[in-house]
């Protein structure tokens, strides 16, 4: 069996545990011992789940429920969505840990980063604001999501052509926020699979497409490049399935870029200067 790989970053600040479906990079803030007690039970939990995962993976990518804990939270993300279980493992797995960090210590805040999918812990009166996404026809700034404890947002995910995960649609990229990262993860999949090209389209093997990649057997649209009246209708339905989580409440806020295209799905308060940091890049 091949073991956990638990590593600090360069910075010295965040660790890096790496197996399998697992490449997490964590940080948790607070008094240094309830810290150090948080990455002790985060580096437990995580050696625990190479375990537990090797067992629920085949029934995950398989389509059947799954009995350990990461199969119950992804579960009841994918409840009533339209998407395979693996759409959100990371989400669920980074939930699972960053659990794990707050049970055992009383840190401030802490956050599990899993493949581009983020779950947080806030304490009362904490806040995070991590940064969404680069896009291009706003290089000068960053677009970060204040996240707050005051809010219900706990969970950030991202995926597209330029992520590891890939998508299950012809998209460049979807980012989601909602109240847990297996949610989010979640309804990203289920964005994404409304933009899949009408009338079908050429599929493959994630694993044939990118080797390596965590979504093995599942079928996924290889990236072609599409622009005009094309891309607007591909990411409007995009759009309308997002706008639909939305006011449902299920999500807090989406991002869509195809080609060129960029669309922010938000609640009416919200607005592209609202959740761009006032910060250029350097």
């Amino acid at each position: 069996m091949r073991r956990l790989r638990v590593a600090w970053l360069p910075d010295g600040k965040r660790l890096h545990l790496k197996e399998g479906a697992l490449d997490l990079i964590i940080q948790a803030f607070g008094r240094p011992p309830e810290v150090g007690r948080a990455y002790d039970a985060c580096i437990e939990r995580a050696r625990a789940l190479t375990v537990e995962l090797t067992e629920d993976l085949p029934l995950l990518q398989a389509g059947k429920a799954a009995a350990g804990a990461v199969g119950q939270r992804i579960l009841a993300a994918c409840k009533g969505l339209d998407v395979p279980g693996l759409a959100a493992l990371h989400g669920a797995v980074a939930d699972e840990l960053c659990a794990a960090m707050a049970a055992a210590g009383k840190v401030e805040r802490a956050f599990v980063n899993n493949r581009g999918v983020l779950s947080f812990h806030l304490a009362e009166g904490q806040s995070l604001t991590p940064a969404m996404m680069d896009w291009p026809a706003y290089q000068r700034y960053n677009v970060t999501v204040p996240v707050s404890s005051a809010l219900r947002t706990r969970g950030l995910a991202a995926s597209g052509w330029v992520y590891d995960g890939l998508a299950l649609g012809w998209v460049n990229r979807i980012h989601v926020a909602a109240e847990s990262a297996a949610l989010a993860a979640a309804c990203l999949g289920a964005i994404a699979v409304k933009m899949r090209p009408e009338g079908g389209g050429v599929m493959h093997q994630a694993e044939a497409v990118r080797p390596g990649c965590v979504l093995g057997s599942l079928e996924v649209y290889a990236p072609v490049p599409v622009s005009g009246l094309e891309a607007e209708a591909t990411l409007q339905r995009g759009v309308v399935k997002a706008q639909a989580l939305m006011e449902a409440g299920t999500i807090t806020l989406a991002a869509i870029e195809l080609g060129e295209v960029y669309r922010l799905i938000a609640p009416p308060h919200y607005s592209l200067k609202a959740v761009m940091s006032l910060g250029e890049n350097t």
